[in-house]
């Protein structure tokens, strides 16, 4: 039977082995070298790209630095959770710190304790807010000036809903809450003035009472009261006796004494919805809403009493009235209204003065 052959393993030489591992060596030294000049320039990227980013984040920060004090404004920081709080340099100015001065760790923190402001508390309390809010407060500055400054903060929430992080823009709101105090001041001041001037233009200045184009209108205004509710009115017109005669003998300022004096007079027997007003030099009018003639009349006597005793003053003697009252009637208007008692009223000087007279 024959015999098959058989493969007999081939003897390589120490020089073929030598050779192999050299190349071997070789390639991984090349590999390494690959590897090294790989990592080097990686390295110089980093640290070029850190360079950079440094760069941009100086600037970034010299710019805030520089937008902080165009606007006059400073930037707060606050960790709710361990209340650590950080201040820009931007809040030198806000809190009175002189000239270049810095602002050092805790120096805002003990100026807040001083003026009884806790603004860690202040926004703890407000951790659940979604958009910006405010706080304002009022506080002595390092100088010793009184600021008002406004915070307006915001929560920044964590990925949980949690606010991780408040930050705030702070701002001295001095002159703005200053020129609105003054705006309310002078707003104030022109409504005042508003009003009294025209109170000065419904007013006769020398008694106080309506003048003539107030009175007028007032009565024009009770004539409508008076007949959409069907109450009755009644227009009194009344002067002072003789009062020439008052001027010529005793002048004209002590005639202005007996016409004041007359006027408080029936200012006093008046009722609170009555109208009294001075339509002349020495003529006025009462208007007197819901009464009849019949009391008109005891009420216009009544003044004529009133005056005939009280209204002498240090020179002149008590003077007397005379006066003519006119009740609405349906065809009245303010003008025929005022025109009825007038005649009545000269119709009872007609009869002697000092003596009150219906009108026919």
């Amino acid at each position: 039977m024959g015999t098959a052959g058989i493969g007999l393993p081939v003897m390589l030489s120490n020089e073929t082995i030598l050779a192999s591992v050299c190349l071997a060596l070789a390639l991984v030294s090349l590999v390494l070298l690959a590897a090294l000049v790989a990592a080097r320039r990686d390295t110089r990227f980093v640290a070029e790209l850190a360079r950079k980013r440094a760069a941009r984040i100086n600037e970034f920060v010299r710019t805030a630095c520089l937008a902080e004090e165009i606007a006059g404004i400073g930037i707060w920081e606050c960790d709710p959770a361990t209340g650590r709080q950080q201040w820009s340099d931007g809040l030198r100015k806000i809190f009175g710190v002189e000239g270049d001065e810095p602002l050092v760790d805790g120096d805002a923190e003990t100026m807040l304790f001083a003026n009884n402001i806790d603004l860690v508390h202040a926004v703890r309390e407000r951790l659940d807010k979604d958009g910006p809010y405010q706080l304002h407060y009022e506080l002595y500055g390092f100088d010793g000036e009184l600021r008002s400054i406004e915070v307006k903060a915001c929560n920044l929430k964590s990925q949980s809903g949690g606010t991780d992080r408040v930050v705030a823009v702070v701002r001295d709101d001095t002159d703005r809450i200053e020129r609105v105090r003054e705006l309310e001041f002078s707003r104030a001041a022109a409504v005042r003035e508003a009003s009294r001037a025209r109170e000065l233009a419904a007013t006769d200045p020398l008694t106080g009472l309506a003048n003539r184009r107030s009175a007028m209108e007032r009565l024009d205004s009770l004539i409508v009261d008076a007949r959409r509710s069907t109450m009755p009115l009644v227009l009194v017109v009344f002067d002072i006796d003789h009062f020439k005669s008052v001027n010529d003998t005793y002048g004209h300022v002590e005639g202005d004494k007996v016409l004041k004096k007359v006027a408080q007079i029936a200012q006093d027997q008046a009722r609170e919805d009555d109208v009294i007003g001075r339509v002349g030099g020495e003529e006025f009018i009462w208007v007197v809403p819901g009464a009849t003639e019949t009391i008109a009349r005891v009420m216009s006597e009544r003044l004529r009493l009133a005056i005939a005793e009280g209204s002498s003053t240090d020179k002149v003697p008590a003077v007397t009235i005379s006066a003519g009252i006119a009740e609405l009637d349906p065809q009245d208007t303010s003008l025929t209204l005022f025109a009825r008692a007038d005649s009545a009223l000269y119709a009872a000087k007609s009869k002697g003065r000092n003596r009150v007279q219906l009108a026919a």
